[in-house]
């Protein structure tokens, strides 16, 4: 298991995003959290296998067809808490 964090840009403010993104990481049986940040960037700490989480990715970056994401950033995040489960966090 490996944790990173995957930070989507782009219109990406919609109300449903978190709450999408925390369907489908749950769908996968990964941990983590999500944050919306302003309204341009939504943070997701996401722990699982490499394959999982490059399924997230590819999920989170084409849907719902309420965003529209134009970039994403992955980075290794080895020393961060993975919680259980897979919530929204305040911003």
């Amino acid at each position: 298991m490996t944790a990173q964090k995957l930070i989507f840009t782009g219109d990406v403010s919609a109300p449903d995003y978190p709450d999408w993104i925390v369907h489908r990481a749950r769908r996968l049986g990964l941990r983590g959290w999500v944050r919306a940040g302003t309204g341009d960037r939504v943070e997701v700490l996401v722990a699982g296998t490499p394959d999982l989480i490059d399924a997230m990715e590819v999920g989170c970056s084409l849907g719902p067809m309420s965003v529209l994401v134009d970039r994403v950033l992955r980075e290794d995040a080895p020393d961060v808490t993975v919680p259980n489960g897979f919530a929204v966090l305040g911003g």
